[in-house]
């Protein structure tokens, strides 16, 4: 790992860094609920598929009521 990271002129660590792990887990939160509070309001994947058939499904009922 430490010929590949230099092949790309990154720098190499030689020490445990200087953030403890109870920083690193409070920041991770802190951005996880950033990211959360951002996405809330958003349709899911799957709520937005539903909603597209339901759509899809409306649309042929129409069509086909306009064949009689």
């Amino acid at each position: 790992l430490d010929d590949f990271l230099r092949l790309g002129e990154h720098e190499i660590l030689t020490h445990a860094g200087s953030i403890s792990h109870a920083e690193a887990i409070s920041k991770a939160e802190e951005e996880y609920q950033k990211y959360r509070e951002k996405i809330k309001n958003e349709l899911s994947l799957v709520e937005k598929h539903f909603l597209d058939s339901i759509d899809s499904s409306i649309s042929l009922i129409e069509g086909k009521g306009k064949e009689k």
